[in-house]
């Protein structure tokens, strides 16, 4: 199973969010700024849960988020938004 969490509302080339494939993050090709801040819930894989963990959240993470998730049998994928909100 492959689950892909991407910014597709960026401009950049590279939109990589964070990537599991094979049983293992394969994160060399992620954005600069999430490097170290992602992760998956795996112990939650095998009951549909592909929920992007995102440590030390910043203002640049509001936008669009697009997980796609494949098998050898199924494909999936879903977008949604994340908005910044300050706390004063």
């Amino acid at each position: 199973m492959t689950v892909e969490w991407l910014r597709p509302d960026l401009t950049q080339a590279n939109t990589l969010v964070h990537l599991y494939e094979g049983h293992k993050d394969r994160n060399e090709d992620q954005i600069k700024s999430y490097r170290g801040r992602t992760d998956l819930f795996k112990e939650e894989l095998q009951k549909g849960n592909t929920s992007l963990k995102l440590s030390a959240v910043q203002p640049s993470d509001e936008g669009d988020y697009k997980c796609l998730i494949q098998s050898e049998a199924w494909y999936d994928d879903i977008t949604l938004g994340v908005t910044w909100v300050s706390r004063s």
